[in-house]
């Protein structure tokens, strides 16, 4: 049993839901514990310190641009087809996917990086409206109320989920969206696959959210949910027998209404 915060209250207790030990695929994960809060039943990553944390993937998506551009346009499909308003903000952009493809339909957008490299990939492209830093940094030096405030994989790396989400609530107008894509435990790949879930990634990720958690996490916050949609992992690099056995459990995926990965559309709405 390990004992600390949770996202439903400070030191939770955390039952071992997946444990890497004498690991031969991930040995850098040996060590590494995987707790279900025994209060809310969300998944934690409690992580050694000697694991290597990669911030930001900006290489792997500028060499894969093509085919990152065609993940992203069902997520900027549906922006399209919420927003209100013209002002949006992507929260953790890396090399700015996303928001060249807003911009190519005329949206004003803004962006926030930590990490050094894609925030310079970032800016070079999207010129003065990409900040190198983190959202609480940003709102201390900015006074921008957007429509839409965008975590396309970025929530589940955030501690602070509850304080970064009062934070993200503050700078939308009234009636603003956002807009937040995470993996989904609640599917049949990780069920079966459980610790060799591609989307795990145990090195990176503090929280693993079922759709239903975060749900019910907006809220919490007072957010009202707009659309909910699912998607799997193509798997593009695999060999072809293993392609065949990840669409058809992607067709039960489907047949139950879930997916590997699950993105939120919920709106700041006034009454």
């Amino acid at each position: 049993m390990i004992i600390d915060n949770c996202l439903c209250k400070p030191s939770s207790s955390f039952e071992n839901f997946i444990e890497y030990k004498n690991e031969t695929v991930f040995k850098s994960f040996n060590g590494v514990i995987i707790g279900k809060c025994t209060n809310c039943g969300l998944l934690k990553t409690f992580v050694k310190k000697n694991i290597m944390i990669k911030p930001s993937h900006d290489v792997f998506y500028e060499e894969n641009r093509r085919y990152f551009e065609g993940l992203f346009k069902p997520i900027v499909d549906k922006i399209l087809q919420f927003k209100k308003g013209n002002k949006v903000l992507d929260v953790g952009c890396s090399s700015g996917i996303i928001l060249g493809l807003l911009k190519e339909h005329g949206v004003d957008v803004y962006g926030i990086e930590p990490d050094k490299q894609a925030f310079k990939k970032a800016l070079k492209k999207l010129k003065g409206k990409i900040f190198n830093g983190i959202l609480k940094e940003f709102v201390k030096k900015n006074k921008i109320k957007f429509d839409v405030v965008i975590y396309n994989h970025v929530l589940e790396h955030i501690k602070t989920v509850n304080e970064e989400l009062k934070l993200a609530k503050s700078i939308l107008n009234k009636n603003g969206l956002l807009v937040i894509g995470v993996p989904n435990v609640d599917n049949i790949i990780f069920y079966l696959r459980k610790k060799y879930w591609e989307s795990l990634m145990p090195g990176e990720h503090v929280w693993h959210f079922s759709k239903k958690y975060l749900v019910n996490l907006l809220k919490k916050h007072g957010l009202m949910i707009m659309d909910i949609s699912f998607s799997d992992d193509k798997r593009k690099d695999y060999s072809l027998l293993k392609k065949i056995y990840f669409s058809c459990l992607s067709a039960i995926n489907h047949l139950f209404k879930t997916g590997e990965s699950t993105l939120i559309i919920a709106s700041n709405i006034t009454i």
